[in-house]
């Protein structure tokens, strides 16, 4: 029996343990909620609270992506995007209001390193396969 209760205790620990691994993970729809809706609101259609905020400025319907794309979504473009590494016209300066995710989603005290950029990867790579799971037909 001392062999079978450590089995039970080892299967414990381990799906503790992975609960808390996967509760790590980003979640595309939960970081879209926290860092995009406040403008392109939670439908994604570019009608958030924040949408008017800056003259002349408006955000983009996020569920026509592909349509606009000849029924492709493009990742690495949309990737590029939210990254901040390219910017679209009217996000090339720094007062733009669309934030530069590759620098705000840096791990605090560790930046650049390569636990933080993975971090970055992640949550980008999350946003993207939401975005994607949300296009119109």
């Amino acid at each position: 029996m001392p062999r079978r209760n450590e089995l039970i205790v080892a299967g414990i620990i381990f799906l503790l343990l992975a609960g808390k691994v996967f509760a790590g993970e980003a979640s595309g729809a939960r970081e879209f909620k926290d860092h995009c809706a406040r403008c392109h609101g939670t439908d994604a259609k570019g009608n958030g609270p924040d949408a008017h905020e800056k003259p002349g400025y408006r955000p983009a319907d996020l569920t026509q992506i592909t349509k606009r794309h000849g029924g492709q979504f493009p990742r690495r473009e949309i990737y590029d995007i939210i990254d901040g590494g390219k910017r679209m016209p009217g996000h090339y300066n720094f007062n733009s209001p669309m934030p530069l995710w590759g620098l705000s989603f840096q791990l605090e005290g560790k930046e650049y390193s390569d636990e933080s950029e993975a971090a970055v990867k992640g949550k980008i790579e999350a946003l993207l396969d939401y975005l994607e799971s949300i296009q119109e037909k």
